[in-house]
């Protein structure tokens, strides 16, 4: 599935990706919320993972523009077992334009439907405020904190019926 927002499309990652996850690990920024820098064997785990075929919910954001690197979201299960988690990681240079909303809000809807979810969820440290806020912006509660990762988290939840009234409005 290919997704497009005003100024971004998202494809499903693939094998020409792995430079640019490259760099999303060694952007030391991204990793501060996230337990620190990955190891280079995690990097190889994460890129051995894509392998050679498209990965269906893990996608490369890119700038329409020039299709220049953003990020990447990703749909997978949750730590708990029971839900499926939306994730999101930006190259610290493209912080503050409204990317991780403005994709984040492309995706949700796709994850209810095509998952047939009742909710979906997103974790984050509380002290990464801007992600705490953008989960808020798109419709998220909070449902829990808890501690995992030797750090503070905070479980956010969205539900289908607050989705159906996100997706049919308008980006503000």
């Amino acid at each position: 599935m290919v997704f497009e927002t005003e100024r971004c499309f998202l494809r499903p990652m693939n094998r020409k990706d792995k430079k640019d996850l490259h760099r999303l690990c060694d952007d030391v920024n991204v990793w501060r919320f996230l337990g620190g820098q990955g190891t280079a064997e995690h990097m190889r785990k994460k890129i051995k993972f894509i392998g050679f075929i498209p990965i269906s919910n893990r996608w490369s954001v890119r700038l329409k523009s020039d299709s220049s690197f953003l990020g990447e979201i990703s749909l997978t299960p949750h730590h708990d077992g029971n839900d499926i988690e939306i994730s999101y990681l930006f190259l610290s240079d493209n912080w503050g334009n409204g990317y991780a909303s403005e994709t984040v809000r492309s995706v949700v809807p796709y994850a209810f439907k095509m998952k047939k979810l009742n909710r979906l969820v997103a974790e984050t440290q509380t002290a990464n405020l801007v992600s705490c806020k953008v989960l808020e912006k798109l419709g998220f509660h909070r449902i829990k904190t808890l501690t995992r990762f030797n750090a503070e988290q905070a479980l956010y939840a969205i539900d289908s019926s607050t989705v159906q009234a996100f997706s049919s409005k308008p980006e503000p």
